[in-house]
C-alpha cells in the first residue's frame, strides 16, 4: 500500500494499481468456486429427487403387486413409442404409466393425454414422471416422452412369444431371484440427449427401457430403481457394455455384475 503526503501533513493511505487487480483476481477465483459449488449443489439435489421418484414407482409397484396375485403391470401399450392416443385409451389402464400412477394416487398418462395443455402439462407437472435432469426436444410435443421407464426385461419368455408379447407376460415380483440387483425402473433416454455409448439404440424416450437406452445424465452416470425396493446411482460403464469388441457393446454387461435385467440372472438379457 502507497502512502501519499497532502498539505495537512497527514498520511493518506490509497490502493496502487497492482493491489486492486490483486484483489480482484482474489475476488474471481472466491466467486468461481462459489459458483461451482452451487453447480455441484443443484447437480446433487437434482439426483436425490431423481432417485426419489424412481423409489416412488418401485413402491407403488409393489403396492400394485400385492393387490394383482403378485403381477406387474404391462410395461407399455405397444412395441415402440406410445402415443398420446394410446396412453389414453381404456385398453391401456393396465400399462404402468397408468396402473401405478392410479397406484400412487397421481394424475395418470391417459389424463395427461386429454389435450395439449394437459399434454404439457406431463412435462411441467408431473414431476414423478421424469428425471429433473432430463431436457426436453421439440419431438417431445408430437408423443410422450418418458425420462423414467420400466424395465423392459421383466417379461416372462421374453424371447419365447413374440407374437404375444404383451398378454399378461410381466413377471410377478416373487418370481424375481435377486431383487436387489435386478432393475425395475431407470432413468432412460430421451430424443436430443447424448448416448453414453456410441453402441446404444438412439434414445427415444419409451415408457420400457433396458440397458441400451440407459442414460447417463447424473454426470455420466445415472440412476436404478431395483425389485428389491433399493435405489442407486452407478455409472454408465458398470451398467452398459462399452467395449468395441464386445458382441454385448451398447447393451447390457453380461454375465451380469451390478445390475440384472431378467427375473433370472442365468438368462441372457
Amino acid at each position: 500500500m502507497k502512502k501519499h503526503w497532502r498539505k495537512s501533513n497527514r498520511w493518506h493511505a490509497g490502493f496502487t494499481l497492482i493491489e486492486l487487480l490483486v484483489v480482484i483476481a482474489i475476488l474471481t477465483i472466491l466467486g468461481s468456486l462459489l459458483l461451482g459449488s452451487l453447480a455441484r449443489g443443484k447437480l446433487a439435489v437434482q439426483r436425490v429427487a431423481c432417485l426419489n421418484n424412481l423409489k416412488q414407482w418401485g413402491n407403488a409397484a409393489h403396492l400394485y403387486a400385492n393387490d394383482n396375485d403378485d403381477k406387474l403391470p404391462r410395461e407399455a401399450a405397444t412395441d415402440g413409442i406410445n402415443t398420446w392416443e394410446m396412453a389414453a385409451a381404456l385398453t391401456n389402464r393396465d400399462v404402468w404409466y397408468n396402473a401405478l400412477a392410479e397406484t400412487a394416487r397421481v394424475p395418470t398418462m391417459a389424463e395427461y393425454a386429454q389435450t395439449p395443455s394437459s399434454q404439457e402439462g406431463f412435462y411441467s407437472a408431473a414431476k414423478i414422471f421424469h428425471c429433473p435432469r432430463a431436457r426436453f426436444s421439440p419431438v417431445a410435443a408430437t408423443y410422450p416422452n418418458f425420462s423414467l421407464a420400466i424395465n423392459s426385461r421383466l417379461m416372462l419368455d421374453f424371447e419365447a412369444v413374440p407374437g404375444n408379447m404383451f398378454d399378461s407376460q410381466m413377471t410377478r415380483l416373487g418370481q424375481i431371484k435377486v431383487p436387489v440387483k435386478t432393475a425395475l425402473f431407470l432413468d432412460a433416454g430421451i430424443p436430443g440427449e447424448d448416448r453414453l455409448s456410441p453402441f446404444q439404440t438412439a434414445y427415444s424416450g419409451q415408457p420400457k427401457a433396458y440397458a441400451s437406452q440407459f442414460a447417463g445424465r447424473h454426470r455420466r452416470a445415472g440412476n436404478i430403481g431395483f425389485a428389491a425396493g433399493n435405489v442407486m446411482t452407478l455409472r454408465g460403464e458398470v451398467v452398459v457394455d462399452m467395449d468395441p469388441s464386445s458382441v454385448n457393446r451398447g447393451r447390457a454387461i453380461y454375465p451380469p455384475g451390478e445390475v440384472i435385467w431378467r427375473h433370472d440372472p442365468a438368462l441372457v438379457p
